[in-house]
């Protein structure tokens, strides 16, 4: 018996011991017990592409590949404690191998391709904002980037009718996502380009050459059928909505109208085009799609900026929700759907909500009263000053100017709820 007590003595003690040295412990060693069992055997997989610099053993990849997408496909945030062990190391390689190599080395694409196909895979499991946290993001590697991606998007395949990928859509996935973070940069673009140092000087209104070359491809991948067209949309949103887009500072206003309109001029072309090619239609999805990217952004804190192109966005949209082309498509009319809610958004006036915090100067005695029994009462001015600001917030909700265009917006709102695929869309 009190051998049976001894026995449980001790194994309470391991577990507690255990306990400790999981909260005390290395993060490696609690993420080798409790997540990535296959850890040991990726790491060394990576410590050898790390340490040759590129990938030596093509079978490495597609082991690295199988873990990922075979068994922790429905699990991915198991696999994002382990993100910036995997992801930093390689995107280092592909920015160090084209500075090393050059982006003209025929060499570069075929170090970039294996690296990018595990890259890929980590985003296709765990998404992409969770991955590209971890994407080197200096002012110097924007025209490091645009460049690559212009030597992929040039490069023909070898063939279209291939069993396992060799990287090549990878690759321009990884590189459109990293220029999606480059463009965020707080300096102007144009600053950054060192074509301009050694050519004339931009007009006014006249973009940098090197956002012209970002537009260019991204209007080309556009028509992609893959997750090319996505992330393109992606990188277009976060390009066009930057406040230092325009050259001229003082004619801000006019330079960014005439910035957005160029690209809503190539929008109204693809939106207005009545074809039945298929390449027309994959060009059509990602012109709607890459509009409801810029919109959402807008939504989140810049809306006055499209407000002068957008009777010309809605005239296309409404025509198009009408047409053959929307019937037979069920994702254009989903991606209708959700940019006519984007661009209702962004027709409603800003409005302040009731609950903001005001900044006030009061002293102790004012928001403290006694009355007659001795009692004190707290809070007393601050009730009357909150009922002050909800009646003249009932007061600007009643004076609020809603445009016309809104309620066409509902009208089709309310008949994309007849649409099973779109009724789960209108409002997100």
């Amino acid at each position: 018996m009190a051998t049976r007590e001894v026995e449980e003595e001790s194994l309470k003690k391991e577990a507690v011991e255990a306990e400790e040295d999981d909260e005390h412990g290395s993060k490696e060693r609690v993420l080798q017990k409790y997540f990535l069992m296959e850890w040991e055997l990726v790491k060394s997989l990576l410590n050898d592409i790390v340490s040759h610099g590129r990938v030596s053993d093509p079978s490495a990849v597609y082991k690295i590949r199988s873990i990922a997408m075979d068994k922790y496909q429905e699990q991915g945030q198991l696999l994002e404690p382990y993100l910036e062990s995997i992801v930093s190391p390689l995107m280092f390689i592909i920015r160090s191998k084209t500075k090393e190599l050059g982006v003209s080395s025929d060499e570069i694409l075929e170090v970039i391709k294996p690296v990018c196909i595990i890259i890929y895979s980590l985003v296709t499991v765990c998404g992409y904002k969770a991955v590209i946290k971890f994407f080197p993001h200096q002012v110097s590697d924007l025209e490091l980037a645009v460049s690559l991606l212009e030597k992929c998007h040039n490069t023909k395949s070898v063939t279209s009718l291939r069993h396992e990928s060799t990287g090549e859509m990878e690759a321009k996935c990884v590189i459109l996502l990293w220029l999606s973070i480059l463009v965020l940069v707080p300096f102007d673009i144009s600053s950054v380009d060192t074509s301009i140092a050694n050519s004339k000087i931009l007009d006014e209104l006249e973009p940098a050459p090197l956002v012209l070359r970002i537009l260019e491809f991204s209007k080309d991948y556009l028509s992609n059928a893959g997750p090319m067209r996505t992330i393109a949309g992606l990188l277009l949103s976060r390009l066009l909505t930057r406040p230092d887009m325009p050259k001229a500072f003082t004619r801000y206003e006019v330079a960014r109208k005439g910035e957005y309109e160029r690209f809503v001029e190539w929008a109204h072309e693809v939106l207005s085009s009545n074809t039945d090619d298929v390449m027309d239609l994959f060009q059509l999805l990602g012109a709607v799609e890459a509009l409801a990217a810029i919109f959402k952004v807008v939504v989140a804190g810049t809306q006055k900026v499209l407000l002068d192109v957008i009777p010309n966005v809605w005239n296309d949209i409404s025509i198009l929700m009408k047409s053959s082309t929307a019937a037979r498509s069920p994702l254009l009319r989903k991606y209708l759907v959700k940019l006519t809610q984007r661009i209702g958004l962004t027709c409603l006036p800003y409005r302040l909500p009731s609950w903001r915090y005001v900044g006030k100067t009061k002293s102790l005695g004012e928001n403290i009263s006694v009355d007659a029994s001795g009692k004190c009462n707290l809070g007393v001015h601050m009730d009357s000053t909150n009922q002050g600001d909800n009646s003249s917030y009932l007061q600007d909700e009643e004076d609020m100017d809603v445009p016309d265009i809104v309620e066409e917006i509902i009208e089709m709102l309310l008949t994309g709820l007849k649409d099973t695929v779109c009724k789960r869309v209108w409002f997100l």
